[in-house]
């Protein structure tokens, strides 16, 4: 199959899997015990959160190991909630973040605490005049993603931060989808915590990590809590960490390359469906402002779930947008907060490109896409 699902998950690397078993078979330890097995497996620990610190620019200290980036988001913004909610009861979040974000917003409520989600533009920005707004005396914690899963849009956290910054409002962003491809510039963005997960860079599943800047008060979630600093228990998966830091170290060495690639498969792709824009489809996202490895596009009169399978038995694979609510067969809430409506919103879809494509694969996929809208097309109008 030609996979173009990367924003879903990416393979391991051969560094990623050789690192795992390396450690798995000779520092089995458990890291929170006090012999020596322990306390090799607890040098190692430390020494992949620093190289994952490392690549964000900061400080390991505040760098938590979570069992997933969706872990991770729920964590960080309920542990930062809880510990200042003495503060006040109004969170600030936007319409188009990942569901777990989204969810985690709407368990928070039915705690008792108070939600605004902010509108974005047609492109699915969101519009900083509106966060200034929203902000209220009680106003404690905003969480504004980094980039769009589904369409690649990315938000000007520098702006947005700058704002929050100015009214004493904690700022979490969900960069799941840009740890690695991008730069986090926490010191510039006014960040107060952020996620990131290991397998959308070629890491294994079943690990991400939060980070929350020393000194920023927070509260554990789960009561008594012994591993990570008291943030989460359960015994740290030490050789996933250490994977997790191969995957990092070796991503971050192609960050360049990565970049070029990315711009040269997505403009190819575009350039390949190009006659087909405006009759047949749409590319929907901000096309200056977005990551290169993502593409959103909205088909027309066809539905995405419909194109993706017909995609799939040809040999290519794409999605309706994040894997997270693959299976719940609902209009695409990112389009839905852009303006479009529930029909429109059902008709999208989403190709995501990686370091394991090439230019022979993408001519191929952008072919069986275009023959199976022309395909539909024709039988719409029999």
């Amino acid at each position: 199959m030609i996979y173009l699902d990367n924003a879903a998950t990416t393979p391991m690397s051969k560094m990623a899997r050789d690192a795992y078993q390396k450690v798995a078979e000779n520092f089995f330890g458990n890291p929170s015990s006090l012999h020596d097995a322990g306390s090799e497996a607890e040098r190692v620990l430390e020494s992949s959160r620093k190289v994952i610190a490392d690549a964000a620019k900061v400080v390991a200290r505040g760098l938590y190991f979570t069992g997933s980036g969706t872990e991770a988001n729920f964590l960080a913004i309920v542990s930062l909630c809880h510990a200042n909610k003495d503060k006040g009861k109004h969170l600030i979040t936007t319409a188009v973040e990942h569901s777990c974000v989204t969810n985690t917003f709407n368990w928070l409520e039915s705690q008792g605490f108070e939600v605004t989600r902010l509108k974005v533009d047609n492109k699915g920005r969101v519009l900083t005049e509106n966060l200034k707004n929203a902000i209220r005396p009680d106003t404690i914690l905003a969480s504004v993603q980094h980039a769009n899963s589904e369409t690649g849009t990315l938000q000007d956290l520098e702006k947005i931060g700058a704002v929050l910054k100015e009214n004493d409002v904690l700022f979490h962003s969900d960069c799941v989808q840009t740890f690695c491809k991008l730069p986090i510039d926490a010191e510039g963005w006014h960040l107060d915590a952020f996620s990131i997960s290991a397998h959308k860079v070629h890491g294994p599943k079943g690990i991400g990590a939060s980070w929350i800047r020393p000194g920023v008060n927070w509260k554990p979630f789960f009561p008594e809590a012994s591993q990570e600093n008291r943030f989460r228990p359960g015994t740290v998966d030490v050789p996933s960490a250490v994977a997790f830091a191969a995957a990092v170290k070796e991503f971050g060495s192609l960050r360049e390359e990565y970049s070029q690639k990315m711009d040269i498969l997505s403009r190819r792709f575009m350039d390949n469906i190009a006659d087909l824009e405006g009759n047949r489809l749409t590319f929907e996202g901000d096309p200056e402002n977005k990551l290169a490895n993502i593409l959103g596009i909205r088909l027309h009169n066809m539905e995405g779930q419909f194109a993706m399978l017909e995609c799939s038995q040809q040999g290519v694979g794409i999605s309706t947008g994040s894997a997270c609510r693959a299976n719940e067969q609902k209009p695409s809430p990112s389009l839905l907060a852009m303006g479009r409506s529930e029909e429109e919103a059902r008709q999208f879809i989403r190709v995501s490109f990686g370091m394991i494509n090439n230019e022979t694969e993408i001519d191929r996929a952008a072919e069986v896409l275009k023959n199976v809208i022309n395909k539909h097309a024709m039988l719409v109008k029999a």
